[in-house]
């Protein structure tokens, strides 16, 4: 038999089925009983009426005698007495004796114990109990055994009606049943129909009803919240990317148009005296380099958006003495400028490439807007890496914008560059979970901070 396809049907189904069987077992039960029952209450008067005859059949030979046919119900029982040769000896319908055969005889002969036997008579069914009285003889008694039929076919009728209706109410139950299971599951499908519809991942979905299904709405919740999430990550990472697009094309047309100029100056080489082509081509040098690490601040921001690139490889390094090498290369990019550290020893997870960058862009920073002669100040301590100068400073509304891409301050504009490299900061300390901040320093200038996490003790150690 196929299955019903619709889940509430099914349940429905297996309710009632379960009721159903429930109730024929019960009912079963109850028929086995009640016949057990009846049928022992009849051998025990007949075994009654046996051992009362047999104990006063010496000094009352007149119990033995029939009272009556057997074929009426007012009767008492019927009685027959049976010698060892299959004789009867005592008072008996000679129309309508009862039965004797061997196994009469053998009790009779006390080779064999009393025992029960149904007989038919006249019609009619008995119950006979053939036991021995004294040496020779035996005593059959039998009484109607219908009226036990007539009562278990009340009984039968009476467990039937009992089924019937206890069937229908486990088809009602189990409708109830199902509908009230099914419930929370139809809200779950109308939320998902919702979602579908919509494709608006913020609807969350609330059930009540057992646990399990309290425990699904909460798994579908949490999937839900896990897609919008991306999905959030994916509209921020491409709205991020067109503004990446559109910033650069605006920073590359300065560049560019200069380049385009001197490159047309330089058409008109034969005009100019070799102090202005030595002018010149220094210019095309330094718009060249500005064009190429403007590119490749692009490169290194748009790789890192960037979500189906491959992730950075975290290593253990020691940040101190990464931060002195970086030292080493600024102090030989300016010369002008002093730099003074004060470095801890410092373990991380990080990039060495990427964090040199940061670190490197700070430093670049701190310098471009320190006056000649002036001290930055680089210290490490407790995994966190402070860079001090003493320039112009930030101006306060524009320290919350100062990690922005292409952000660049009133003051930063006079200044070569283009706005990406504490964007790139910004980056880099997203990557190793750091935090980049800024903040005015006593007696000017500008104290940057790149605090990095507390490094995970490694459970394996303790």
């Amino acid at each position: 038999m196929r299955l019903p396809g619709s889940l509430r049907a099914r349940i429905a189904l297996f309710c009632v089925a379960a009721i159903a069987l429930a109730l024929a077992g019960m009912g079963l039960a109850a028929y086995a009983v009640v016949a057990h029952e009846l049928d022992s209450s009849l051998d025990l008067g007949l075994r009654r009426e046996a051992t009362r005859i047999s104990r006063t059949v010496a000094t009352d030979a007149d119990v033995a005698t029939a009272s009556g046919p057997c074929r009426y119900l007012t009767a008492p029982s019927c009685v027959q007495v049976v010698t060892a040769d299959g004789r009867i000896e005592s008072e008996h319908d000679p129309n309508q004796p009862l039965p004797v055969d061997s196994a009469t005889m053998a009790v009779a002969a006390g080779s064999r114990p009393a025992y029960f036997s149904d007989i038919s008579l006249d019609g009619y069914r008995l119950r006979m109990y053939t036991a021995p009285i004294h040496s020779g003889s035996a005593v059959q008694i039998a009484q109607r055994s219908d009226p036990v039929d007539t009562s278990l076919r009340r009984v039968a009728y009476a467990l039937l009606a009992a089924a019937a209706i206890g069937t229908l109410l486990a088809i009602a139950a189990g409708l109830f049943a199902a509908r009230r299971s099914v419930a929370p599951v139809t809200a779950l499908t109308t939320a998902a129909e919702r979602i579908a519809g919509t494709r608006d991942p913020r609807h969350h979905i609330t059930v009540t009803g057992p646990d399990e299904l309290q425990s699904l709405a909460g798994s579908f919740n949490a999937m839900l919240d896990e897609l919008d999430q991306a999905l959030t990550a994916e509209r921020d990472s491409r709205a991020a990317q067109h503004r990446l697009i559109a910033d650069a094309s605006h920073e590359l047309r300065t560049p560019l148009t200069a380049l385009r100029t001197n490159i047309d100056l330089l058409g008109r080489a034969s005009r100019l005296s070799s102090a202005q082509l030595d002018e010149t081509a220094s210019a095309l040098r330094t718009q060249s380099d500005e064009l190429s690490g403007l590119v490749t601040d692009l490169i290194d921001l748009a790789r890192a958006d960037d979500p189906s690139a491959s992730p950075e490889t975290l290593e253990d390094l020691r940040l101190d003495l990464l931060v002195a090498d970086c030292l080493h290369a600024a102090e030989r990019h300016w010369p002008t400028v002093a730099f003074e550290s004060d470095l801890h020893p410092t373990t991380i997870q990080g990039a060495p490439a990427r964090l040199a960058r940061a670190i490197t862009n700070l430093l670049d920073n701190a310098a471009k807007f320190s006056p000649p002669h002036a001290s930055i100040h680089v210290a490490l301590h407790q995994h966190d890496l402070t860079v001090r100068d003493h320039g112009p400073g930030i101006p306060p509304p524009d320290l919350p914008h100062i990690f922005d891409r292409f952000y660049r301050s009133t003051a930063a504009r006079t200044k070569p560059g283009h706005g990406l490299g504490l964007a790139i900061v910004k980056q880099v300390a997203d990557l190793h979970g750091a935090t980049p901040t800024a903040e005015p320093a006593p007696n000017g200038g500008t104290v940057f901070h790149l605090t990095f996490p507390p490094p995970t003790p490694d459970p394996r150690s303790q």
